[in-house]
């Protein structure tokens, strides 16, 4: 087992496969990392290169030429979009320029603040054109930040690079985002152990990660405190103001892609709804924990304390 962790995508990434000897183990982590850069170049809003920063610097000016995977990337962001009634949404980068979770800001945004920002909100304002494969946001002060799929995204392309080159197992990790396949180098299997979070420590179910991804999103990952009040970062673009009643919502589903979208949408539609969702679509797992740590599950998850 092979193991190297690198800075990316504004988070720790992990690559960990198994092979036959060193050598050729840090030859396919390379490969799997090279995969991400490549993303990471793409949908970094902080880099002047990247096509998120381009669609940014030209929002209410013109449509942007988009390379053919990102054109497909924001269609599928959409899609996640209408499937969460909107919970899940891109364009509320908008509201970075009223909170900010890096410690610099001053004070909480009032209600006007928040109402003169809002109107910049909303997925469903992103022109998308498939004929020049470009894409428009129509109003000035409008952004897209692709962080909360697009981690999950490079870590799908580097899962897929790695089966391509036939490399027995191993795992990619992108901060909370984790996708494995295969076996370790001992036969076996990937396990995610899934914690009480009452009683510190304890494991309530270990889930064999087979050809699958799990997604955790902590809302105090990043926070700041007003008083005695905490926000956390995972914006509700409904309010304009910080989601809140969920701690942290765990999706595990078949690529990291979706896992990841759906556990930010998850903090924003709270238990009842979210776990409601997750049913629905099948083929997908679902663990949230509410602010007063009650947990809530969906039915394909026995858990239990003993």
């Amino acid at each position: 087992t092979v193991r190297r962790t690198e800075r990316l995508l504004g988070t720790e990434v992990t690559v960990t496969v198994t092979a036959e000897n060193e050598e050729i183990g840090f030859i396919h982590i390379e490969e799997a990392l090279s995969e991400m850069r490549q993303v990471a170049g793409w949908i970094s809003s902080r880099d002047p290169a990247s096509v998120t920063h381009a669609i940014n610097a030209n929002a209410g000016l013109q449509p942007v030429s988009v390379p053919r995977e990102i054109y497909s990337l924001l269609e599928r962001a959409i899609q996640i979009s209408e499937l969460t009634s909107g919970a899940f949404d891109i364009t509320d980068a908008a509201l970075d320029t009223l909170w900010r979770f890096d410690g610099s800001m001053a004070q909480i945004p009032g209600a006007e603040d928040v109402a003169g920002v809002l109107p910049l909100v909303g997925y469903r304002k992103l022109v998308l054109d498939a004929g020049n494969r470009t894409a428009y946001l129509p109003e000035k002060g409008m952004k897209i930040n692709l962080d909360a799929i697009g981690r999950g995204y490079a870590v799908d392309r580097a899962k897929d690079r790695m089966l391509d080159k036939q490399v027995p197992g191993g795992t990619i990790q992108a901060g909370g985002d984790l996708s494995a396949w295969g076996t370790r180098g001992s036969g076996d299997k990937w396990l995610l152990g899934i914690s009480d979070p009452i009683n510190i420590g304890q494991i309530l179910r270990w889930v064999p990660l087979i050809e699958s991804s799990v997604s955790i999103v902590r809302t105090d990952a990043q926070f700041v405190r007003s008083g005695d009040r905490t926000y956390g970062y995972i914006m509700d673009p409904h309010t304009g103001f910080p989601a809140e009643g969920v701690a942290q919502a765990t999706v595990l589903a078949r690529n990291a892609e979706l896992s990841s979208a759906l556990a930010h949408a998850l903090c924003v539609l709270g238990p009842e709804n979210g776990i409601r969702l997750i049913e629905y679509l099948g083929d997908t797992e679902a663990v949230i924990v509410d602010d007063a740590g009650i947990m809530y599950w969906t039915s394909g998850l026995s858990l239990s304390r003993e």
